[in-house]
């Protein structure tokens, strides 16, 4: 698995500031590799801090003594990443499971002002989170571009006349349908 809770963390023990990096994980176990091609295959039970390391609850020596394993090992396979829905999946089904594609995005006016980020999406217009609790609701016929960032044909100055109290009620997909 490319992904999880532990993948691509640096590896700490208790008495050596690196250990090395996650290069997979499974669901009882990371496999971490190390300096000079070592390879370690660590329960997740000795695991008793991740933030942004992953802290080995054993001294370095006792990670090498129990879990230390050929690097040509074969990988443990990965955890299951999605559970697949039986029979076919509609349409309507995975627009409600999966965000809409522009949530999250940094908004940017014309002359590449940072605005701030989607944080809804409806059909007519994006909700916009921004500075000093500033939110603006932008209709989606403002956009002239999407990419890593949505941007907006109007200048910053411009994006204000869409600015709404932060505290108002959020349109949700019925409202803006039938207005």
């Amino acid at each position: 698995m490319s992904s999880g809770r532990y993948f691509n963390k640096g590896v700490k023990a208790l008495d050596l500031p690196h250990v090395g990096h996650v290069v997979r994980e499974s669901e009882n176990a990371i496999v971490v590799f190390g300096e000079g091609g070592d390879r370690y295959d660590i329960p997740k039970q000795a695991i008793r801090f991740a933030a942004a390391n992953v802290l080995v609850d054993l001294p370095f020596s006792e990670i090498v003594k129990r879990y230390k394993v050929s690097r040509d090992a074969p990988l443990p396979s990965g955890m299951k990443v999605h559970e697949e829905a039986p029979g076919d999946v509609d349409l309507a089904t995975y627009e409600k499971k999966y965000p809409k594609p522009l949530f999250n995005k940094g908004v940017r006016s014309q002359d590449e002002e940072h605005v701030g980020h989607v944080m809804k999406e409806t059909d007519e217009m994006i909700i916009v989170w921004g500075h000093r609790d500033w939110r603006f609701d932008i209709p989606k016929s403002k956009i002239i571009a999407t990419g890593r960032n949505v941007i907006v044909g109007l200048d910053y100055k411009d994006v204000f006349q869409y600015r709404v109290d932060r505290d108002a009620p959020i349109p949700s997909e019925e409202a803006t349908a039938e207005d």
